[in-house]
């Protein structure tokens, strides 16, 4: 929570994309927790887009992960899933 607002202070809005990107990486429930803290100076839209951002960060590394180790029909399935996801998520994202 610290470091979001370090970034957001020191590069602005692109840097919390930036730092929405790496941190949904890992666990987007400690990016949405960090967004919409109630102190939070963070504008409502800039802080729901760097979430989104980090969902779909989130969503390419499993989708990632099933391209690398997931077997047969289930990579098929996850991929189709995921992909799907992914790309209804940057569709949302360039929409709004």
């Amino acid at each position: 929570m610290i470091a979001i607002s370090f970034v957001q202070t020191r590069w602005g809005i692109q840097g919390l994309y930036a730092s929405g990107a790496v941190l949904g990486l890992t666990d987007v429930d400690a990016l949405t927790v960090s967004m919409s803290r109630a102190d939070a100076s963070t504008d409502p839209a800039i802080a729901a887009r760097a979430i989104a951002i980090g969902v779909l960060a989130n969503t390419l590394l499993k989708c990632s992960i099933v391209a690398v180790g997931g077997r047969g029909r289930f990579r098929a399935r996850a991929m189709r899933g995921l992909l799907g996801m992914a790309v209804g998520s940057a569709i949302g994202l360039f929409l709004v």
